[in-house]
């Protein structure tokens, strides 16, 4: 029913029941009272909205329906009631079942009040007029719950406002003010010492993630936040969890630093996702970690060194010929990812002596030999600081 139909004079009133509408009217106070002795005992409603706010709110809904029923003319202020009171219960955190409970409420109060009034003759004629009650009833409910609803995404909107301004003065706080973490807790509702995952991925996976949290960490503690041209999740793992659950992000490119111990490791722990996010060149398929990308890392922080590095290791390789080279690089990577001679042997298709060979030359030209570990590291590092090949 909408407000035409609710209050058009078009629309004929049996004269009996505007009769028991005006003597409603004039006799109001006794309805709020018996719908406020139903309400006021409604959980959500005890210490949670006023004693002198629900009597208010109640007499004008009252009015409001009588008048509906009554085809009586309906002010401007009377009018907006509905959208006024769902924002107000909103506000005040009143459960929506709770509320739509208590408007239908005025159904039963009002039916009762007409049958109390009427000759028992008069009854038949009454019930017929049911239907015009209850549309009323429904109209002012459906009113309260599209602007309950309305405000809910209202305040919705606010709470993420202020946690991704609290957040972003935390990120940028670098932990060191205590104050501002507690507060970052409270927000949360999680405790100061509780460990987080911190995962940063570029725009265009950001869609993937959003979709990702929503399924898949449900009942999880986490935000997401908008941070240095990324999207950043910061996640509170579950109890006793040392490490973040492999099903949470196994299947999203994205950079995922060390576990945050404790709220105020949260801003250093995401300058290391953004710092491995910095080494992503957009084929990963899955998380990459500090530990899959310290070279890169590294490499990317030492600026006019990594390249003297790079030179002072591979510079005696610059004569030889593009394929020896090759060869001679191809030998060493997977030497040091396979960590033996046959696993070596196996991946290139070539005889062991082949393999020692090849090792033995690189070493003679450089200096370093790719089967002591020591060595190995320094070559992989330089080979990360030239671009070249990974392990």
């Amino acid at each position: 029913m909408d407000g035409r139909r609710a209050d058009d004079a078009a629309i004929p009133v049996p004269s009996a029941l505007r009769a028991l509408v005006r003597d409603c009217l004039d006799e109001i106070d006794d309805l709020v009272g018996r719908y406020l002795s139903h309400v006021s005992e409604f959980d959500g409603y005890q210490g949670t909205v006023p004693a002198e706010d629900l009597r208010e709110t109640a007499r004008a809904s009252m009015e409001l329906l009588l008048r509906l029923v009554g085809g009586l003319p309906v002010a401007e202020e009377l009018r907006s009631l509905p959208e006024r009171l769902g924002r107000r219960r909103a506000r005040q955190g009143v459960p929506l079942e709770r509320l739509l409970q208590a408007v239908r409420m005025d159904f039963q109060v009002l039916w009762n009040a007409f049958v109390e009034r009427i000759a028992p003759l008069d009854l038949p004629d009454l019930t017929r007029s049911a239907v015009r009650v209850w549309d009323a009833v429904e109209f002012h409910t459906v009113s309260v719950h599209a602007a309950y609803l309305d405000q809910v995404a209202v305040l919705a909107r606010e709470r993420e406002r202020e946690r991704t301004a609290l957040m972003g003065r935390l990120l940028s706080s670098g932990g060191r003010d205590q104050q501002l973490v507690a507060q970052v807790a409270t927000m949360l509702q999680v405790g100061v010492q509780a460990d987080f995952a911190v995962a940063v991925v570029a725009p265009e996976v950001q869609q993937d993630l959003r979709r990702t949290v929503a399924v898949r960490l449900t009942g999880q503690v986490t935000h997401l936040q908008d941070h240095n041209g990324a999207l950043v999740l910061i996640a509170q793992l579950p109890h006793a969890a040392d490490a973040v659950p492999d099903r949470w992000l196994h299947d999203v490119p994205c950079a995922l630093a060390p576990v945050a111990r404790g709220l105020a490791q949260v801003p250093d722990t995401v300058g290391v996702a953004e710092a491995i996010a910095a080494t992503l060149d957009g084929t990963e398929t899955g998380p990459v970690t500090l530990g899959d990308a310290w070279m890169s890392v590294a490499a990317a922080r030492m600026g006019t060194m990594a390249g003297m590095l790079a030179d002072s290791v591979l510079a005696r390789l610059r004569p030889l010929p593009p394929q020896e080279r090759d060869r001679l690089l191809e030998t060493v990577l997977t030497y040091c990812r396979t960590g033996s001679v046959s696993g070596t042997t196996r991946e290139l298709y070539c005889h062991r002596n082949t393999v020692l060979n090849r090792l033995s030359r690189f070493s003679e030209l450089t200096g370093f030999q790719p089967t002591n570990p020591r060595d190995a590291a320094t070559v992989l590092f330089a080979l990360r600081c030239a671009g070249e090949g990974t392990a």
